[in-house]
């Protein structure tokens, strides 16, 4: 009955349309006429706050809603549920949710038309750099101009549980603390890590236009907002910003009631990412990016660090850009059982033989499109069907066409277990769903009858180059994939690789166990600029030595370094990385802070291994550091020197310091410069590779 009124409310053209079918639905008329004081509040109201209070009735959510009804309540009630009626619109508001909740809920859901056969996707592998992965990277760098940056970052994140250290507060994933930034900021250097890149290239500079959708859970928009103003904006113009916020949901039980904290106090939750395409339609995103000249967008989420490593974004996007793809999505082996979703080929029955749709499945979703989650061979940690890493391409006006034919794609339901307070402090755990939907499902209306010339593609990588999220808090005995720590140490995986790549001799990185009771074998981390590409970082590193337990930090892009041989912990941070400031613009440009160590020896005591060290935060005690500050436009130059013990030396802005060893000792000298003595000149060659040199005035 519910999912018949559901079909005439979804038909409707006016407010007034559906309060006429509401209004003459049995179950509001008779509820109504026994509750006098929310009739009489309906006399009053507005007719799009009296649409959604009959809408909640003829749910069936009246008696646990209203039972105790108060005027001075409902006014946030209506303020909650106004945009749920208005978004969910196309599928009959308030009461469509309730009823395609409980028909998911019933596993009553049926894929509709002939019967489809699923296979795994013939992507394009760039798991190793060819000619045609170059082609894609330098296609990846020129095509630039034409992408905007689309991050979804309005999730729950409630395994994560993040919480204020002052105020006890639950936080949202984008204030996860992540190797000494929150994930927000680590999305922004690995973009302007991009851009610096093609400045160099190029010669030009760019400012992508970036759009995030939010929500009100955990106050994710006004954190988020925070971020970028206690970041002044990036050193971006904020106009560079435009956020939009998603709706917030009722909860439902097992049984089809909507939870709550309180008397007419729902339980919400964001309502899936699904929503971003319509959201972003309506308020104007797509029309900023067409105005911004830009034809293609990437799309990324905040937990996943890794998806910046090396090329892979960047030939991702080139390929997406070069070959005029309507959807793309960048793929890699995934774990049998992990609570990923997977990327299929569908292949359906058509008039003309058969059509193919390079899509998505959830993995809750695995039993109801008969997918077994098994390995591709015997023995194999790797499951048949690739990995969905949420890293997506899409072109703007084909997505935006698709909309029209699709408001909400991939609608699903998934139950959890949700610990929450009621508003007494009560601590509840119970099952919690409510109506998601995905964002990658859009592709499903970019289908083609012939599988050799698909509008949409997918790329295939190492996996911890392309995705290792920080989902869920780590906890002992349990798995470290999706937490931080698992996180951390893969990017000391690549870390290694990209170091052994600058014929560099490097520890191998510790095993779980180690890791724990001891720590990392080794650190390093450097800023994304100082690549990305791992080709551009070993021409700037080359050769030496990272002795066991040592740590290498290098937050700077300009650097010469050459047979460095470290035991303890070496920290070179540049506070101008990119360029210089006007205003609060950040301009790439060659004022910054640069580094040359020519056969440099550097021992000290380095990290404190006793001290209760957050390695993954870079919340990291040292015993001894040699620490290396260059202010401005500055230099620092050493070769042939041994520095030992503790160090720290600041360049100021606009000088040259020089270390020297005079009889055992260390010796600075400084000297005043009007502009850098050098710096690093990027050319793409004839076979496509991008190459440095360095230039002198």
């Amino acid at each position: 009955m519910i999912q018949s009124l559901a079909d005439q409310l979804a038909g409707c053209s006016s407010v007034k349309e559906k309060l006429e079918v509401l209004s003459n639905f049995s179950p509001v008329k008779s509820y109504l006429e026994e509750n006098s004081s929310l009739s009489n509040f309906l006399g009053k109201a507005l007719p799009e706050h009296e649409l959604v209070i009959k809408a909640i009735v003829a749910a069936g959510q009246g008696e646990k809603l209203f039972k105790a009804f108060s005027e001075e309540k409902i006014s946030l009630l209506l303020q909650q549920l106004s945009p749920v009626e208005k978004f969910y619109t196309s599928i009959g508001g308030i009461v469509g949710y309730q009823a395609r909740m409980l028909e998911l809920l019933a596993a009553k859901a049926t894929s509709k038309g002939p019967k489809s056969t699923y296979h795994a996707p013939e992507g394009i592998d760039i798991s190793n750099e060819n000619a045609q992965v170059r082609k894609a990277i330098i296609d990846g760098i020129a095509t630039l101009p034409l992408l905007a940056e689309i991050y979804p970052l309005g999730g729950a994140a409630d395994r994560l549980r993040l919480y204020d250290e002052k105020t006890g507060l639950p936080l949202p994933a984008a204030r996860l603390p992540f190797l000494g930034k929150s994930l927000l900021e680590g999305l922004i250097a690995d973009l302007q890590s991009r851009e610096y890149l093609y400045y160099k290239v190029y010669g030009a500079q760019l400012t992508t236009p970036v759009a995030v959708m939010t929500s009100e859970e955990k106050n994710n928009h006004s954190h988020i907002l925070g971020i970028c103003e206690e970041a002044n904006w990036f050193g971006r113009p904020q106009e560079s910003f435009k956020f939009f916020c998603q709706p917030m949901v009722p909860t439902i039980n097992r049984e089809g009631q909507w939870h709550v904290q309180g008397p007419m106090q729902l339980l919400l939750k964001p309502g899936g990412h699904g929503v971003i395409w319509r959201l972003a339609r309506e308020e104007g995103i797509f029309d900023w990016f067409f105005s911004c000249g830009r034809k293609k967008a990437l799309v990324r989420q905040v937990n996943n660090p890794v998806a910046n490593t090396d090329y892979g974004i960047i030939a991702f996007t080139g390929i997406g850009c070069a070959e005029d793809k309507k959807f793309g999505f960048a793929s890699c082996p995934r774990q049998v059982k992990a609570s990923e979703g997977i990327n299929v080929l569908v292949e359906t029955p058509h008039s003309q033989g058969y059509k193919y749709t390079l899509t998505n499945i959830e993995y809750c979703d695995f039993k109801k499109f008969s997918i077994i989650d098994q390995p591709e061979k015997p023995g194999s940690p790797y499951s048949k069907f690739p990995s969905n890493t949420n890293i997506l391409f899409v072109d703007l006006e084909a997505v935006q066409s698709a909309i029209s034919r699709c408001p909400i794609p991939g609608i699903l339901v998934n139950l959890k277990k949700l610990t929450y307070r009621t508003n007494t402090g009560q601590k509840k755990e119970e099952e919690v769903a409510r109506l998601e939907s995905t964002m990658q499902n859009i592709a499903d209306f970019f289908s083609s009858t012939d599988r050799q010339q698909l509008k949409t593609y997918l790329t295939y990588n190492h996996r911890r180059k392309t995705i290792s999220a920080a989902k869920r808090e780590f906890t002992l005995g349990s798995s470290l994939l999706e937490t931080p720590e698992g996180c951390f140490l893969d990017i000391l995986k690549n870390n290694r690789d990209l170091l052994v790549s600058c014929h560099m001799q490097v520890p191998v990185v510790s095993d779980p166990l180690h890791f724990f009771e001891k720590g990392p074998s080794f650190i390093f981390l450097y800023h994304p600029a100082l690549g990305p590409l791992y080709s551009v970082i070993a021409q700037k590193l080359r050769g030496g030595r990272l002795h066991p337990e040592s740590e290498l930090q290098l937050q700077i892009v300009e650097v010469d370094i050459e047979n460095l041989d470290l035991e303890g912990s070496l920290l070179i941070q540049a506070e101008s990385v990119m360029g210089h400031t006007e205003g609060q613009k950040l301009i790439y440009s060659e004022r910054s802070g640069r580094c040359v160590l020519k056969n440099v020896t550097v021992r000290n005591k380095g990290i404190d291994h006793d001290m209760p060290n957050v390695y993954w935060r870079n919340e990291i005690a040292r015993q001894e550091v040699c620490q290396i500050l260059l202010r401005g436009m500055s230099e620092f130059y050493a070769e042939n020197i041994v520095l030992s013990s503790d160090h720290f030396i600041e360049v100021p802005d606009g000088q040259r310091c020089r270390a020297i060893e005079i009889e055992g000792e260390l010796h600075l000298t400084f000297e005043k410069i009007e502009a850098p003595s050098w710096h690093w000149e990027y050319t793409v060659d004839s076979r496509q590779a991008v190459v440095l040199k360095k230039a002198t005035p």
